[in-house]
């Protein structure tokens, strides 16, 4: 059997001063696969967000951290890993989509600019070479007239166009793992369904293994597997 992208073991995340439980997640085990869609489904304040925040250890310093188990990502262990090893594999190996892009996406930024961030801090391409790589990777998300949006601002951009934006930035280093976090909860029906078949494709397209997180059994049903 071919080893997991990403493999959680016994995972526990503690909360720190207190609340109304000791443990944000207990004792969390599954593993999503090459090419596979696996989806985490509760209810608000199930400790959904919080599993897939410890992978890339974006939990809130101070109030949670990991008490316990083991999460690895192709074979190396990320809880053990320092601050810059855990920078390297944000972007280059596994990469995040957020619920709300408004408050992902830098509002004095033109877009180019944010998705070429990550080929700037990982990569040694130039500032025409990054160009070049943001239009073909805006292309694969189907974002309309790319040559001018690529200049654009995240306010010019419609709810969909700005999910599609962060998929694209989360993508375009092609990592193994993308984790999606409610990624179509604040869009209208047409626009999730549109968001949810370009997820599918570029995964299929590129042998990503996907973590979607949801409380949606709709969306279960349409994009699991």
């Amino acid at each position: 059997m071919a080893q997991p992208v990403l493999e959680i073991k016994d995972l526990t995340v503690a909360i720190s001063g207190g609340g109304d439980r000791p443990n944000a997640i207990e004792n969390v085990s599954f593993s999503v696969a090459k090419n596979e869609i696996v989806c985490v489904v509760g209810e608000s304040g199930s400790g959904k967000s919080v599993t897939s925040q410890a992978v890339l250890q974006l939990l809130a310093k101070g109030q949670l951290k990991i008490a316990g188990g083991s999460i690895k990502l192709e074979g190396d262990e990320l809880t053990t890993m320092t601050a810059s090893q855990i920078r390297h594999v944000r972007g280059m190996r596994a990469s995040m989509v957020f619920q709300e892009p408004m408050t992902a996406l830098n509002p004095v930024e033109r877009i180019g600019e944010q998705i070429g961030e990550v080929l700037e801090i990982h990569t040694d391409l130039d500032a025409n070479q990054r160009r070049t790589k943001v239009l073909e990777v805006m292309r694969a998300v189907h974002l309309p007239d790319p040559e001018q949006m690529i200049d654009a601002y995240p306010h010019q951009l419609s709810g969909g166009q700005r999910q599609r934006v962060m998929i694209a930035a989360a993508l375009v280093l092609d990592p193994a793992l993308l984790i999606a976090d409610e990624p179509t909860t604040a869009l209208d029906v047409t626009t999730q369904a549109q968001i949810l078949k370009l997820i599918k494709e570029l995964q299929v397209r590129r042998d990503t293994g996907v973590l979607f997180i949801t409380h949606d059994f709709g969306v279960v049903a349409e994009i699991a597997d």
